[in-house]
């Protein structure tokens, strides 16, 4: 499974072919670091990580008389890696909003039938969780077992996870009406 950072950059890749520059400054744009902090230095270690890998491959190329810049695309390898991985992040009910924002941002990349599968799968698992912590927070306070400052963060876990519920709806929502699957904005973006 990839990490978060190389998730993200390689669902960029995947919809549209860029230099790390064009990619800096779509995360920008996107306002990426205001809920997940990417640095530039980042941007450029995952890039060299992922062509290591064989996700990514570059192809040099210089247009009038700007300087030389890389182009990467992503290769099958790369493919198969981020499908698997945003199948594991939209799955997981662990309460990490930065994999979960990642997958959102990427479903597109997966397809959508089995996208909505993963989601109402999901769905269903964070309702029976928020049905075991609330009875668990229900017997805590009805037995004086817990004091009142230890129930706050419980009841703090249930917020989280109703979050987690109306967001995951709220996508299910999104995706069973979305007729532009195959990209979530890259390739509308003039660099």
């Amino acid at each position: 499974m990839l990490s978060k950072i190389h998730t993200l950059i390689l669902g960029i890749i995947d919809e549209k072919p860029l230099n790390p520059y064009e990619i800096i400054k779509l995360l920008d744009y996107i306002h990426v670091r205001e809920w997940f902090p990417v640095a530039a230095s980042s941007v450029y270690a995952t890039i060299k990580t992922l062509n290591q890998k064989g996700y990514i491959t570059g192809e040099s190329k210089k247009e009038g008389k700007m300087p030389e810049k890389t182009i990467y695309s992503i290769t099958e390898a790369g493919k198969k890696e981020l499908l698997t991985t945003l199948k594991e992040y939209l799955g997981v009910t662990d309460i990490d909003p930065v994999k979960f924002d990642i997958a959102g941002l990427m479903i597109c990349h997966v397809e959508k039938q089995e996208a909505l599968k993963i989601l109402h799968a999901r769905l269903k698992k964070l309702n029976r969780f928020l049905r075991g912590i609330s009875g668990q927070i229900n017997y805590l306070q009805a037995n004086s077992l817990v004091p009142s400052l230890g129930l706050t963060v419980v009841r703090h876990n249930i917020f989280l996870i109703k979050a987690e519920i109306m967001t995951t709806e709220e996508l299910i929502s999104e995706v069973q009406k979305n007729n532009n699957w195959n990209h979530f904005f890259a390739r509308d973006i003039k660099m």
